[in-house]
């Protein structure tokens, strides 16, 4: 038997899924804050108010789909647990998770507060949506990777 070659040295290259800056996060809790206020203090069933709660919302849906979008190509061949954090995590904030999860609330309450819609019965609406969107992502993410390793 031949002795083995040295191995070469590997090169691999740097994670550089970073958390975000600490200047965007501040930017964004402020701006959100100030959304959220202006959004509980302009009263009187505006149409606009209504359209841009609605642009606000659908934003804000946009960004928590890409965020759980991400969060599932991370953690490809791994099940994400239902209680905890995922198991590959490589952001301590996650900027897309953060501001959709808000713009899609404040948006949501926008239009529902210019709408004149009841707060008893928009509040289990939107909380219901919150935790079937997320839950659904998870689950079938869950589903997918069960059926991949099952396979093999």
């Amino acid at each position: 038997m031949e002795p083995l070659q040295p191995m070469r040295p590997v090169s691999v290259q740097q994670d550089e899924r970073e958390s975000a800056p600490s200047w965007k996060l501040w930017c964004a809790y402020v701006g959100l804050a100030a959304l959220f206020l202006a959004s509980m203090w302009i009263d009187g069933g505006y149409r606009w108010i209504v359209a841009a709660g609605i642009f606000i919302f659908a934003i804000g849906a946009a960004l928590s789909i890409a965020a759980a979008r991400r969060i599932s190509r991370e953690n490809a061949g791994r099940r994400i647990p239902w209680i905890g954090f995922p198991p590959v995590r490589p952001r301590k904030v996650d900027l897309l998770e953060t501001v959709g999860a808000s713009m899609t609330l404040t948006g949501a309450l926008m239009a529902a507060n210019n709408l004149s819609i009841p707060w008893p019965i928009f509040l289990p609406i939107i909380g219901f949506a919150f935790i079937a969107v997320t839950l659904s992502a998870q689950a079938w993410h869950n589903y997918r990777v069960h059926q991949d390793t099952s396979d093999r």
